[in-house]
């Protein structure tokens, strides 16, 4: 039987394989390697074509999944890309009961509803039974192993009660991860909420990549589909992310990991939404105890309450939580997302959580306060607010910072007839001395609140309103009132200040971080808007995250992201600015689009016709040849592949080891450009034409060949050039130094730059010594090259390199340090989360997010 699911541009369909449901494998041999998709889970879900699928599984006949022939058959009729005949499995299985009584009295055997029998005795599972109906409708399905942070998961568990697994699916030629276990179990868990059920079973169907890493952590670590891939310490360190978390579009403000320390016994959260959704947002943060510090009294007193010391500030566009720990230890701080209404708040989803080391002992004169109340519907004018027909017009926040004896007017608008009382309230103050401070009023469609603080200390400004004509009160809104506890600016130069300081940063490209700091700085003190606020915006999208995204592309090799990027930037106010970026994208991405042209015959190659080269006895020489410069090019040596046998062994090498994925993962800048040369001599007598008559499979690697050894060539052009001019500019530096060095007592010794190979130049270490001349040196250096080039050929290509630049330089560096140490990488998500510093050397192509296309 032929692949039920057949993709739109009219590819060959897939033959199915033979699956033993008793004893399925994890992987085939014969599956592509993994690929970083090129689009994300919203560009390939179409929420029209679920729903006709899902009527159509609603509507499908009772005996139809007695044989997975029918099965498939039916759930494949009308689909035209393979990802929809994957989203049907997908939910006829989310759809079936699996606790069904009339299971028992199926016969054992290789059907589907026998496999559901299987399941319901425990001795079967929803990942292999996925598994099994993808391989069966020919579309590729590896089973993943790895760690997992499930619905129960806190951090600090134990790795040996994190293990799980998952799938990765083939479909459209993109590599897809779903979640299979956590999707059943999430939409058929009768304790929760079943929107919710829904939306966690959705969530782990064709998860992004970079959401789904957070999550799960496969044993091979190419299978996060990642540029920057987390090793396993990085993501067991990560804060506790949940489905929900990604769902509402949520991001982590400043935080890198999940387990953080503090030493002064405060600490500040920011966690941030779309602005637009933040009026129907309310957040509850919960702080727990945990345990005491080692060597901290184990008997003292663990607090009984925590709630008065978490505040919740509401912004414009994000949520401050300010947490005071008042005894040592650990705790755990969760953030919920609650649904608010006039009655109260009920938690809905967990979003995060993150675990606290506090070492600070507090006594009673330096506890901070702690909060008068609790209220229920969250600080600030949040969603219970604006449902009640109260808006704000004058403070959006949920803390007002006033002095004793200053009045504030806080403003809203009505948009329905109210009755408004305000309350103030008071740790330890009566209700009774409070009662005076607060005074309203209501004009026409408008509230006037005019409110002061008797003394030092933290109020609860609460505000109750019903419909005119009813008869009870509901909470709308809470504002607590305090001090501000740092200095503020002298208020006759604060806003020169601060505008001088924004003026700079939007005039300089200093960095995004100094720029955002400017421009908060004007938030955090109210400043006058003078259009400041838009140019500050406009260079941060235009600029900074243009710029950004743009050397990560350059970075992943994507085509389709690279472009994308290129687009942006050449349609961004700072074109000028951007325009060394621009240059190397589009180096990179003209080398991209030439590659592409020449892998296509390789990376659509028929199996047949590799076969039918492998099987030759006694081949053409001219197929010989072709053969052994494309495995010269591959990093074998050339006494190696003088007898055709010892080609056909390495043409039979399995898996990662196949030709063809060798070949797509090669890129020129793995391979020597003697070794290219010597590729050369071999083919050099033979042309396309002649190689045509052979077979058109030798054909294709001729090809390959042929552009493969001129994308060498000029890459060593390049870099002969590159170290030309380093050579010019070293020897004026050089010139310079023995110009001053007459007139200096001491010698100054400063790190020259040494290019070798693709990347930036490594950066020499301080010795203490005079350096020598970069021409000398780099004479050295080639002349050490050559003399090694006999011992070089007995290496891979990967020994060759790391015993050449001296330390082994991880295949995914970045451009500003190539030390082995890792960078920071910019995530959706939240700031800056540390790349891996140790990992197995690989090739690097193999996981830059290249992958053939049509």
């Amino acid at each position: 039987m032929g692949c039920v699911g057949s993709s739109a541009d009219g590819e060959a369909k897939r033959k199915t394989e033979d699956v033993d449901y008793k004893n399925i494998a994890d992987d085939n041999p014969d599956y592509p390697p993994p690929y970083i998709p090129d689009s994300c889970r919203d560009e390939v879900i179409d929420k029209d074509v679920n729903s006709r699928i899902q009527t159509r599984i609603d509507t499908m006949p009772k005996q139809m999944d007695q044989t997975y022939e029918s099965l498939l058959k039916y759930l494949s009729e009308g689909a035209t890309k393979e990802a929809h005949h994957v989203t049907a499995i997908f939910l006829w299985m989310r759809c079936q009961d699996y606790h069904d009584d009339a299971l028992d009295l199926e016969k054992d055997g290789d059907t589907p509803r026998g496999y559901m029998k299987l399941i319901k005795a425990g001795e079967g599972d929803f990942t292999t039974f996925f598994t099994i109906l993808c391989r069966r409708s020919g579309i590729p399905c590896k089973i993943l192993h790895g760690l997992g942070k499930g619905k129960d998961y806190y951090i600090g568990k134990p790795d040996r009660q994190m293990t799980t697994c998952w799938c990765a699916v083939f479909a459209d030629e993109e590599w897809r991860l779903v979640h299979v276990q956590w999707a059943m179990a999430g939409a058929t868990d009768d304790n929760q909420n079943v929107q919710n059920g829904q939306a966690n079973a959705d969530f782990f169907f064709f998860t992004d990549p970079d959401e789904f890493a957070t999550i799960c952590h496969p044993e091979n670590f190419r299978w996060q589909l990642l540029n920057q891939a987390y090793s396993k310490e990085e993501f067991i360190k990560l804060p506790y992310f949940t489905p929900a978390f990604f769902q509402m579009d949520a991001s982590i403000l400043g935080l890198k990991a999940g387990s953080v320390t503090t030493h002064n016994g405060k600490m500040d959260f920011e966690i941030a939404f779309p602005r637009k959704q933040m009026d129907n947002i309310q957040i509850k943060c919960l702080l727990t105890y945990q345990q005491p510090l080692k060597d901290m009294d184990k008997k003292s007193e663990a607090p009984k309450t925590l709630e008065k010391f978490v505040f919740v500030n509401r912004k414009p566009s994000k949520f401050i939580c300010e947490l005071v720990f008042p005894v040592p230890g650990r705790y755990l701080f969760d953030i919920y997302n609650v649904d608010a209404n006039k009655n109260g708040a009920k938690i809905k989803d967990m979003l995060c959580q993150f675990r606290i080391q506090s070492d600070r002992k507090f006594t009673e004169e330096t506890l901070p306060e702690p909060l008068p109340e609790v209220p229920p519907i969250g600080w600030g004018p949040g969603p219970t607010c604006r449902k009640l027909g109260l808006v704000p017009l004058t403070h959006f926040e949920g803390c007002i910072y006033m002095k004793p004896g200053e009045t504030r007017d806080i403003h809203f608008r009505l948009t329905r007839d109210l009755d408004v009382v305000p309350e103030l309230t008071h740790s330890y103050l009566p209700i009774y001395q409070l009662v005076e401070q607060v005074e309203s009023e209501i004009t026409e469609d408008e509230l006037r609140l005019s409110v002061q603080i008797p003394e030092d200390g933290h109020y609860a400004l609460k505000v109750f309103a019903r419909e005119a004509g009813t008869k009870d009160y509901h909470l709308a809104c809470v504002y607590l009132l305090r001090q501000r506890e740092k200095p503020r600016l002298p208020e006759k130069h604060r806003d020169k200040m601060l505008r001088a300081r924004l003026e700079r940063h939007l005039e300089t490209h200093t960095s995004r971080k100094e720029l955002q700091a400017a421009l908060d700085a004007l938030d955090l003190y109210n400043v006058p808007d003078k259009g400041e606020r838009k140019r500050a915006d406009v260079k941060i999208k235009q600029y900074w995250e243009v710029k950004t995204e743009l050397n990560s592309a350059i970075k992943g090799r994507n085509g389709n992201v690279l472009r994308k990027w290129l687009e942006r930037a050449r349609a961004s106010p700072y074109t000028a600015d951007l325009q060394d970026d621009i240059k190397r994208a589009e180096a990179v991405d003209g080398s991209l689009g030439r590659r592409k042209g020449y892998m296509h015959p390789i990376a659509r190659m028929d199996p047949h016709t590799m076969t039918e080269i492998h099987n030759y006895r006694r081949p053409p020489r001219v197929a010989h040849d072709v053969m052994m410069a494309t495995y010269l090019l591959l990093g074998e040596r050339k006494d190696d592949l003088e007898e055709w046998e010892q080609i056909q062994y390495l043409m039979n090498q399995p898996g990662a080891d196949s030709l063809k994925r060798r070949i797509l993962a090669r890129r020129p800048e793995d391979v020597y450009v003697h070794v290219a040369e010597q590729a050369d001599d071999v083919i050099k007598p033979y042309s396309m034409e002649k190689t045509r008559e052979v077979s058109n499979g030798v054909s294709a690697f001729y090809k390959w060949n042929k552009q493969f050894i001129r994308d060498v060539q000029q890459r060593d052009m390049n870099e002969r050039e590159r170290n030309q001019l380093s050579r010019d500019l070293s020897g004026r530096e050089t010139y310079r130094e023995t110009d001053t060095a007459a007139t200096s007592d001491a010698t100054t010794t400063r790190p020259s730059n040494v290019f070798v190979g693709r990347g930036p130049p490594l950066q020499e270490e301080d010795s203490g010594t005079p350096r020598e001349d970069s021409s000398e040196k780099m004479h050295n250096e080639n002349s050490d090259r050559r003399d090694s080039s006999a011992q070089q050929k007995t290496r891979s290509n990967g020994q060759r390199k790391s015993e050449e630049q001296g330390n082994p330089v991880h295949p995914f560096a970045p451009e500003e340090k190539q030390n082995g140490h890792g960078a920071m990488l910019l995530r959706k998500f939240f700031a800056s989360p540390s790349k891996p510093t140790e990992r197995e050397a690989v090739t690097p192509v193999a996981y830059a997010g290249w992958k053939p296309q049509n």
